[in-house]
């Protein structure tokens, strides 16, 4: 017999939000292991603070984050989606990582770098900036990684054949933000960077613009490329003027 809770369905209220270096989803890495170079923190909600909530946990090396696609205005539901690898081929929603589901959850597997009281800091995330956290659970090697497996119509996918280079329009910039204390890691940085446009942020229906201006946002950071022969160009970076940028970027520090 059904119960009332499925009839009427179910309330889950976050734990925290994530701080993120990406402000809007264009440019959020698709899987955060493809981004290492991507800081974040946690902080569990008052509610849940001064109770021992992380005790024990700085001992794992990551975490699995489940999270609610908050920016996710679409209303459709659709059973099918298009992978932007696949160009144009479709595969059943659950078949795939879409943010577009029947109910807009998302798990992300993150990198614990430190626990600090209530606070994690996090790197290797794939999380809009503001994310709410339902949970969080540690890594266990034994029961979360198989022996064997098998990846389906993503074993056939070629890998991506592309490179990316900073101009030095954009060197000046990075060297000019760094002296000024806008970025504080400009290595690590340019590298987060690199990790984002190799992974192809563009729309599919963007891919066929051949050397067409576009923008990412990274870091509070503007950041503008152009895309020729299997290339990624950084051509400028710029504070991004539209948010404030006073919000301090995460940086893992000892």
């Amino acid at each position: 017999m059904e119960s009332q809770k499925e009839k009427t369905g179910y309330t889950l209220n976050p734990i925290g939000h994530i701080r993120s270096e990406f402000d809007h989803r264009f440019g959020t890495p698709r899987q955060g292991a493809l981004a290492p170079n991507s800081h974040a923190t946690f902080e569990l909600e008052p509610l849940w603070r001064e109770k021992g909530m992380f005790d024990a946990l700085s001992g794992f090396s990551h975490v699995w984050l489940l999270s609610v696609f908050h920016q996710n205005t679409s209303l459709r539901n659709p059973s099918k989606i298009h992978p932007p690898r696949l160009e144009g081929e479709s595969v059943g929603v659950l078949a795939s990582r879409s943010p577009h589901r029947p109910n807009s959850i998302g798990l992300t597997l993150a990198k614990l770098e430190k626990v600090e009281g209530d606070t994690l800091w996090l790197s290797g995330v794939d999380l809009v900036d503001g994310t709410p956290i339902l949970d969080i659970k540690p890594y266990l090697a034994e029961a979360d990684r198989p022996q064997a497996f098998r990846c389906g119509w993503a074993e056939d996918l070629p890998p991506l054949q592309v490179s990316c280079v900073f101009n030095e329009d954009a060197r000046r910039d990075l060297t000019a933000l760094g002296a000024a204390g806008k970025i504080r890691d400009v290595s690590r940085f340019e590298k987060l960077v690199e990790e984002v446009l190799l992974l192809d942020p563009r729309p599919l229906s963007y891919r066929a613009r051949v050397n067409e201006r576009f923008a990412i946002v990274i870091a509070g950071m503007d950041v503008h490329a152009r895309y020729l022969d299997s290339v990624f160009t950084v051509i400028s970076i710029r504070p991004f003027v539209s948010k404030p940028t006073s919000r301090p970027i995460p940086t893992h520090q000892n």
